[in-house]
């Protein structure tokens, strides 16, 4: 069965006094597209993470965050003098301008953002902790599939009902092609022997059968059907697959393409009230393709 783009999973792992949590939540998107949110110190683990990532999800935006506490999560914390300068020195302007005491201790300042942040991780450190951090991903991925899964059975048979929709209609259109055919004879035939009358010319009935089979020939829409059942075929077999997301967009697209050529071409009412149906139907098809992976 398919697996919708758009879930969301939990994972979280322990040993001993250290745990990491992950939250995955996914997206549509036509490709795929990766972020993750941690501590600054952590960021070195992103290609790791997203390798993993990678191996279960094929498309859309995943958006993650990553925490880590106890030892696993210990990184050497820096303090950026430049900032805190810039602070100080706004600070002691300001002190100026308003007759005030400079205070005696940065301890307040801090707090402020951008003074304090996590170095990198170095690559032991990393080492260390990817053991803990693989373990909660998976997890978080497992919940994610799950989810992914029976949301993507939901629209699987929803768009196997619209499939079989669309069958009957197309049934319906070739059932109709006969009678349309020969109304639109019949109509031909007298419109050109009215014409021909009004005139006092007169034509050979060959030549009158001739030029009706050209304009019935321009007029058939049979390969179109034969085209529309073949794509609705390959449809339904592919949501069997697992992730039949981009060849459905493109199935769902030719379906429209034939259901606009037949509308175009046949002139019968019936088959027209038909293809207004149809494409009504295609829409829905191509919206809910949208949320497949």
């Amino acid at each position: 069965m398919p697996n919708s783009m758009t879930g969301c999973g939990e994972g979280i792992a322990t040993a001993g006094d250290s745990t990491c949590r992950v939250e995955l939540r996914t997206v549509n998107n036509r490709s795929f597209k990766f972020s993750l949110r941690t501590r600054e110190g952590f960021v070195g683990l992103e290609p790791r993470v997203e390798a993993l990532v990678r191996q279960r999800v094929r498309r859309g935006t995943i958006q993650m965050t990553l925490d880590l506490t106890g030892n696993a999560a210990t990184v050497t914390r820096r303090i950026d003098a430049a900032q805190l300068g810039a602070y100080l020195d706004q600070l002691e302007d300001f002190c100026a301008g308003h007759d005030l005491e400079l205070p005696r201790s940065i301890s307040g300042l801090l707090g402020l953002p951008g003074i304090t942040a996590d170095a990198a991780a170095e690559e032991a450190a990393l080492d260390r902790a990817w053991p803990l951090v693989a373990e909660a991903v998976e997890r978080a991925l497992t919940a994610l599939d799950a989810m992914r899964r029976a949301e993507g059975e939901t629209l699987a048979a929803d768009m196997r009902s619209i499939c079989g929709e669309i069958a009957g209609l197309v049934a319906g259109i070739r059932e109709r092609v006969p009678q349309a055919v020969e109304q639109q004879r019949v109509r031909l035939l007298e419109r050109v022997s009215s014409i021909l009358a009004e005139r006092g010319v007169s034509l050979g009935e060959a030549d009158v059968a001739r030029e009706i089979a050209l304009v019935a020939d321009r007029t058939d829409i049979a390969e179109e059907i034969v085209r529309l059942e073949s794509h609705l075929a390959q449809f339904e077999r592919l949501l069997d697959e697992e992730s039949p997301g981009r060849p459905l967009d493109f199935l769902s697209q030719e379906l429209a393409r034939e259901a606009n050529t037949i509308a175009s071409k046949s002139a019968d009412v019936g088959i027209a009230h038909a293809v207004v149906e149809l494409k009504t139907r295609i829409e829905r098809l191509r919206e809910q393709v949208q949320n497949l992976e």
